[in-house]
């Protein structure tokens, strides 16, 4: 199937249906180049050299064309999804991450396209919400990890995902926001979400998610004689060191020395406060960085942000 019926009702195309193709590519060429307003089935004939037949066959109404089209541009989101989800990170992580995909995405959308996603999705049952469903399996395994408390994990998913479109076309209709700043905003617009349905840590249960994180607690506080208050106080500072900062520019500068002393401290720091799964891409890092090249530095310093991300949203 070229797409799914999800609010889509129409008859079968196969992907092996050229003129169904055709019908497609024409229809969609006329929304990005003049509007959903502009989009008729006589239009959609002469772009397609198909009959206003051939096209009725497979699609009832401009409606029914529009939600086809709308389906198809909607599956690489998916794709999107499924590519970028890692049960490796936590549910605010991924949320980031799958989010700020999406944005890039959308910036290539006009506004007409836009609605239209929002219109189908909106027309979707949220029993049989695609969208809906992935959201709801992130959902789930924050929730198996300790990690949200959620009522109603469907319900959640659905408000999470009309949240993120409503904030699209927000930000999309206004020209003066560009892809960076919006998925800046959109970072804040998650945080708020994420700290509705996050559980709160208590003591005794930060100790046991850090380790879950793969941090080796109890070295480090053996370190330092058992004072949990110290070693959560540790934890903080390293994450608020300004040399992750300084690395980070380093780095962008070309400065391979500089930024080889920034990641050698901050490797050790790691070290000594359990951090292993931050220490062993520090060392990566530092090993790139030593023969006083940067190539793949950026992608190591990259992977070294997302461990410490890992850890961050627990403390």
């Amino acid at each position: 199937m070229l797409y799914e019926n999800g609010g889509v009702k129409s008859r079968e195309l196969s992907i092996d249906d050229s003129a169904g193709r055709k019908i497609l590519e024409s229809a969609i060429k006329i929304i990005n180049r003049e509007g959903y307003e502009n989009l008729t089935i006589r239009r959609v004939a002469k772009e397609s050299g198909c009959s206003n037949s051939a096209i009725y066959q497979r699609f009832e109404d401009k409606d029914t064309l529009a939600r086809a089209v709308a389906a198809l541009e909607a599956k690489p989101f998916l794709i999107v999804m499924d590519e970028t989800y890692s049960k490796e990170f936590d549910f605010l992580s991924n949320l980031d991450r799958i989010t700020g995909k999406m944005i890039d995405m959308l910036y290539s959308f006009a506004p007409a396209e836009i609605y239209m996603q929002v219109a189908y999705r909106g027309a979707l049952h949220i029993d049989e919400n695609p969208f809906v469903m992935r959201i709801e399996e992130y959902i789930k395994n924050a929730v198996a990890h300790g990690e949200v408390r959620v009522a109603n994990t469907r319900e959640t998913a659905f408000l999470i995902s009309t949240a993120f479109w409503g904030f699209v076309q927000m930000i999309r209709f206004n020209t003066d926001y560009d892809a960076e700043t919006a998925k800046k905003l959109l970072k804040s617009h998650n945080s708020m979400i994420y700290g509705g349905i996050r559980v709160n840590n208590e003591e005794g249960n930060l100790w046991d998610r850090l380790k879950d994180k793969g941090v080796d607690v109890d070295k480090a506080l053996d370190r330092m004689k058992g004072n949990k208050e110290a070693y959560k106080s540790f934890l903080e500072e390293f994450f608020d060191d300004p040399d992750f900062e300084n690395l980070d520019k380093e780095i962008s500068a070309g400065n391979a020395r500089n930024a080889f002393e920034y990641a050698h401290g901050l490797k050790g720091m790691a070290a000594n406060l359990g951090l292993d799964e931050i220490h062993s891409r520090l060392s990566i890092l530092v090993e790139i960085l030593r023969t006083g090249s940067l190539d793949g530095a950026e992608e190591a310093y990259r992977k070294v942000t997302e461990a410490c991300g890992m850890v961050t949203t627990l403390l």
